[in-house]
């Protein structure tokens, strides 16, 4: 189910996240990378380029109440937010809980 990415498993939607142990994991429903691509979709639409916004208010704010990603756990936020800085679309930064996110 969870296959690493060099057996084939780059499109899957489960993560093991306690290692070797493969006893926890993560069942994707959408995998970080189409996240990361909704939440740039809604920057773009709503004029958020280059806006600074904390992760708390992207992931739990008002401001995001009508969004599917509403109330997503702050460790995929965080996955999906890194995904768009690879990308170079994003910066986050600010320490562990007080993180903020700039988008390009």
């Amino acid at each position: 189910m969870a296959k690493p990415e060099e057996e084939g498993g780059g499109g899957r939607r489960a993560e093991w996240i306690d290692g070797s142990n493969r006893t926890v994991a993560w069942i994707w429903w959408r995998r970080p990378e189409e996240w990361a691509g909704i939440l740039a979709d809604w920057v773009e639409s709503t004029g958020q380029k280059n806006v600074v916004l904390t992760v708390y208010e992207l992931g739990q704010g008002e401001g995001t109440v009508s969004q599917e990603w509403h109330g997503m756990d702050q460790d995929v936020m965080m996955k999906s937010l890194n995904v768009l800085v690879k990308r170079g679309k994003a910066q986050v930064f600010g320490s562990e809980g007080q993180e903020g996110v700039k988008f390009f």
